[in-house]
């Protein structure tokens, strides 16, 4: 949040809130505590003010070491290869004159030990002009058309309020109030084609995309399915990082026995396909069955 401040001159809690999806409350509380580390911030009152950092401020050396720095420029050098933001680039650019030039070398040495990288399904250029897209569309608070891929592998055509871009659940999100639904919506980026900013303007509904997920959580509707999975030894490494140890137990010869929940649809029997031989449904019989079909449909196409 410091350095949205910097690159900024006055931003309203309600801009701020919005951007990092919290509660204007919380950016209250955020700006507080922003000015006990010895920040200067500045509070202007009325329909043109905001928050901002004091004009000629500059971050003391003593303030931030040169591991901060180092983490908070790689931080933003990643972040600007996936957004190709010229704000953030100008941001980067200042973060680096703050930094003492006899330290400089130490940052060389400690970029070659740490590489971070955020873009898209390895930067497919395909899904980074959408990207651009939708973060355009969300900037200037125009409506969006696209084409949109769904958990049901249905085409469906889709114009939405674009309200946030979020990185969760490992990939880039759009948070949005969509049209034809009449309801608050989340459309993962990669899977937007086409989209089209349209002209017409709109107001932003009174929601941030935190309180959204809480209380997405408290209303849980959707239907799900209750699977007992075993996977064979080869593949218990990589599906013990995304279940909690709770919800697995050992099977026989090396397998591992997993309990879960998922909504059944076309991502569910995609997800149990990709792991091919290695996997075998024990619970429940339907899936069991709908799985075997699938396979057999597979094994006449070779």
């Amino acid at each position: 949040m410091i350095v949205y401040l910097l690159n900024r001159d006055l931003v309203s809690a309600r801009v701020l809130a919005e951007r990092f999806g919290v509660t204007t409350r919380t950016i209250q509380r955020d700006m507080e505590a922003i000015e006990l580390s010895g920040i200067p911030i500045v509070t202007i009152q009325g329909p043109n003010g905001g928050y901002g950092i004091m004009e000629n401020f500059k971050i003391h050396n003593q303030l931030v070491s040169v591991e901060d720095f180092y983490y908070i420029i790689t931080a933003l050098k990643s972040v600007s290869e996936t957004l190709a933001d010229d704000k953030i680039d100008n941001t980067l650019e200042k973060m680096k004159t703050l930094i003492p030039s006899r330290q400089t070398e130490f940052l060389s040495e400690r970029n070659e030990k740490l590489s971070i990288d955020f873009t898209m399904l390895g930067g497919d250029p395909r899904h980074q002009e959408s990207f651009k897209v939708v973060k355009e569309a969300v900037d200037s608070e125009r409506l969006l058309r696209f084409t949109y891929t769904n958990n049901k592998l249905e085409s469906i055509r889709r114009t939405v309020e674009p309200l946030t871009i979020a990185f969760k659940w490992r990939a880039w999100y759009l948070f949005a109030w969509c049209c034809e639904k009449g309801d608050f919506r989340t459309f993962r980026i990669s899977r937007m084609r086409d989209p089209e900013i349209l002209p017409t303007r709109f107001k932003r509904k009174d929601i941030s995309f935190e309180e959204y997920l809480s209380k997405q959580e408290k209303n849980k509707s959707t239907p799900t399915t209750e699977l007992t999975l075993r996977f064979d030894a080869p593949m218990r490494a990589i599906v013990e990082e995304f279940h909690c140890p709770d919800d697995c137990s050992e099977g026989p010869e090396g397998s591992l026995i997993v309990k879960a929940s998922m909504p059944e649809d076309g991502w569910m029997y995609g997800f149990l396909l990709s792991y091919g031989e290695f996997v075998t449904v024990i619970d429940p019989p339907h899936v069991r069955e709908n799985l075997k079909r699938s396979a057999e449909k597979i094994a006449k196409k070779y």
